[in-house]
Order: C-alpha cells, then sequence, then structure tokens
C-alpha cells in the first residue's frame, strides 16, 4: 500500500512540476442615459467580474473555465443579478512573436434574476470565440476575444428565445492571464 501511495504522489509532482497552469479574467462596467428633450427616461449602470482558471495541455491547447457575475440597475429598470459558468477549450492557431491567435470553443449556462420578477432568465450557449493574445512577460499575457459565432437558448416562465450570432464589432472583451 506504501508503494501505490508512493507512485501516486511521485506522478502527481511530476505532473505539477511542469503545469502550466494559468488564471486572470476581465473586469467590465458601462453606464448609459436616455434622454428626449432634456427629461431623462433612464438611466443605467452594469458591472461585469469574469475571472478565469486554465491549464495548457500543450502548445496548441489548453482547458478552462470562466465564472461570471454581472449585475445591471437603473432608473427605468428592475436592478438584475446573473451568473454563469463557461468551461472551454482553446486552441492556438498561429503564433508570430509575442502575439498568439486562438479561438476559444465552448459550452456556458447562466442565469439572471430580475428584483420584484418570479422567474428566472435561464440561457444556454454553445460558441467559438476568436481572440488574440499578447505576451508581456513569459507569465503575464493581454487577451482579447475579438467576435463570436454561436447559438443561444434562453427560457423564462413561458417566454424561450433561439438566438444566431455571427458577431464582429458588438463582442469585444478584454482581460489579462498570469500562468504559474
Amino acid at each position: 500500500m506504501k508503494k501505490i501511495i508512493l507512485a501516486a504522489l511521485v506522478a502527481i509532482v511530476s505532473v505539477s512540476a511542469n503545469a502550466q497552469f494559468w488564471a486572470g479574467g476581465s473586469v467590465g462596467f458601462n453606464t448609459s442615459k436616455t434622454t428626449i428633450d432634456g427629461n431623462e427616461l433612464d438611466k443605467t449602470n452594469s458591472f461585469t467580474l469574469a475571472p478565469e482558471v486554465g491549464y495548457k495541455l500543450n502548445d496548441k491547447w489548453d482547458v478552462a473555465v470562466a465564472l461570471e457575475y454581472s449585475h445591471e440597475s437603473g432608473k427605468g429598470i428592475d436592478s438584475q443579478n446573473g451568473f454563469a459558468i463557461n468551461p472551454y477549450a482553446r486552441y492556438t492557431f498561429a503564433q508570430c512573436g509575442d502575439f498568439s491567435f486562438f479561438a476559444d470553443g465552448g459550452f456556458a449556462y447562466g442565469f439572471v434574476h430580475t428584483s420584484g420578477v418570479e422567474d428566472n432568465i435561464n440561457a444556454w450557449e454553445i460558441a467559438i470565440k476568436p481572440g488574440i493574445s499578447y505576451a508581456l512577460s513569459e507569465k503575464v499575457s493581454l487577451v482579447a476575444h475579438v467576435g463570436n459565432l454561436g447559438w443561444s437558448f434562453a427560457k423564462t416562465g413561458d417566454v424561450k428565445a433561439n438566438e444566431f450570432d455571427i458577431e464582429v464589432t458588438n463582442a469585444i472583451t478584454f482581460g489579462a492571464y498570469v500562468s504559474f
């Protein structure tokens, strides 16, 4: 039994010594205001926090999971809180110096609770998101996703919505990663 435990520890230490774990994510803030003839109709503030952790399998493939929390409130709307989980795989298809070009493909599930509303919004998405990474150093990278190709489904009560996306300019995100 001692030999099995020792062999398992040696295997774990060997894998961990070569591990390429990374962590990072993005933070977002948006504010908007609508006025007509100087009268403010609504004002909205939203905040998003999306941490990620991942593991580099080799030079081409990573696996990761992102968690997201979002909050939106303001004049003219009910307060909303959203949560999502997004496991995905990243394929790096080209590198040029410190730049890497990749595509993230994954599945996401999320829900949004609106204050004063009984039914939550439940949503699912399957998407491919192309991106670019710039290595600031051996351990730190800046990352941008540009676009989205995907299908999503949302349901609240008896209301259902399907959407197919091919976006370029409306789906831009920025973040940073630190490798361990």
